[in-house]
Formats: structure tokens, C-alpha cells, sequence
């Protein structure tokens, strides 16, 4: 009785993502990936965290998912998600991801409203700053903002999460995990637009910076065998 009594009881959330973790394993069989972590969430002390991580595919949410074993993910998605198919409508809801919409009704504030709480009672968002997907012949597409101005406002770290190149079937793939991030210097202030786009742009090339130095590394190695 007594270990039944110390069991730990998981929300339905938490036992959402407790299983979104083991459709990640099969997930994984298809389209594996080689995880890189500059620090594990394991390790990292307690609290909020926003991910911001690089888009190519809609699966990208799994490598999010896997950075955090105990902590369920809210992500911002587009507001069509909740109006189109059946299936996308019930994991948006099933997932409790936050709608943003960037028609001028009002709706994205909402989401950053949302998002902010969130991160202030300790939970984990996850924001693609690219705005969608990259489906063009460029490394990463600008910015759209917002994960700065969430960070700075919550005093919340980033966890940048970084791509190296689009998933394929049975194509091994490399996802970089890299220390948090903290714009501290703007804390307390009142921000500017130039002061969230300057901070949105050093995020943009941190990940960036991220990705060139793998990839050198690992053309670096692999002249080493030859």
C-alpha cells in the first residue's frame, strides 16, 4: 500500500506526453536522428523554458517533445490547425498548444498572453520562429519574432534547437540541443521593437553558428579517417 500511495499521479497531460514519447520511438525507426545535447532537461534546473527550433516538417514537434522526459510541451501553432482536418484539430486540442493567427484580430496577442502564463507557472512552449515551414533553398528563414520578446518579458531561457538538415525515411539525421539562452541585459526594461528584433537576429545566428560548426566538425573527422 504504501508504494501505491507514493506513486506519482500524472494529468492527463502528462500522461499525453508519456505516450507522445513512445510514439517517438517509433517515430524514430523511420526517421532516425542522432540527438546532440549541449545540456539534457533532465539537468536543467526547474522552471519554464521556451524551445525555439528550426521547421522543416510537421513532425519537428517530436524533437521538442524528447527534450524534456517529464514536462509536457505547448506549442504555438497556426490557427488553421484547429479549423482543418479532424485529426490536427483533435491534437492541437489533445496537446493543449496555443492557436496564434496573424490576420489582425487580435488572436496572436492572445497566444503570447497564453504563452507568457504558461512559462510563468513553470511549463515548457515551443515556438518555430521561421513562421512555417522551410520548404526553400536556404539554411534557415528569418525570424518572425516573439520568442525573444516572451523570454525577456518572463525572464524565461530559450533552448535552441537546431536542424541540421531535413528528415528523410531511413536517413539518419542530426538534432543539435544547445545551452540555454538569456537576453538578461534587457531585463526590467521597457523594450523597443529594434530591441526584439536585434535579439530575435542573435538567436537566429546562435543557431545558425550552431549549425556551421557542427557540420565543420564533421567534415573535419571525416577528412581525419581518410
Amino acid at each position: 500500500m504504501g508504494k501505491n500511495k507514493d506513486k506519482k499521479q500524472y494529468t492527463p497531460l502528462e500522461k499525453w506526453f508519456r505516450f507522445l514519447h513512445k510514439v517517438e520511438k517509433v517515430l524514430k525507426f523511420f526517421l532516425p536522428y542522432r540527438a546532440h545535447f549541449a545540456v539534457q532537461g533532465k539537468d536543467l534546473k526547474d522552471g519554464g523554458y521556451i524551445l525555439v527550433g528550426n521547421h522543416y516538417r510537421i513532425w519537428d514537434v517530436m524533437y521538442s517533445i524528447m527534450m524534456f522526459p517529464n514536462k509536457p510541451v505547448h506549442f504555438m501553432a497556426k490557427q488553421e490547425l484547429w479549423e482543418g482536418s479532424k485529426f490536427m484539430h483533435w491534437f492541437v486540442v489533445k496537446s493543449e498548444c496555443i492557436p496564434v493567427s496573424r490576420d489582425g484580430t487580435g488572436t496572436d496577442v492572445k497566444a503570447i498572453m497564453q504563452a507568457m502564463r504558461y512559462v510563468k507557472n513553470g511549463e515548457v512552449i515551443n515556438i518555430f520562429p521561421e513562421g512555417r515551414r522551410n520548404k526553400e533553398n536556404v539554411d534557415m528563414l528569418p525570424f518572425k519574432g516573439g520568442s525573444a520578446a516572451i523570454s525577456i518579458k518572463t525572464k524565461t531561457p530559450i533552448i535552441p534547437i537546431v536542424q541540421i538538415k531535413k528528415a528523410k525515411l531511413f536517413r539518419k539525421s542530426d538534432i543539435l540541443y544547445g545551452k540555454p539562452i538569456e537576453f538578461t541585459e534587457y531585463y526590467g526594461k521597457k523594450l523597443t521593437d529594434e530591441n526584439i528584433a536585434e535579439c530575435e537576429e542573435r538567436l537566429r545566428s546562435v543557431m545558425l553558428g550552431m549549425r556551421q560548426e557542427f557540420i565543420e566538425q564533421k567534415a573535419a573527422a571525416k577528412n581525419k579517417k581518410k
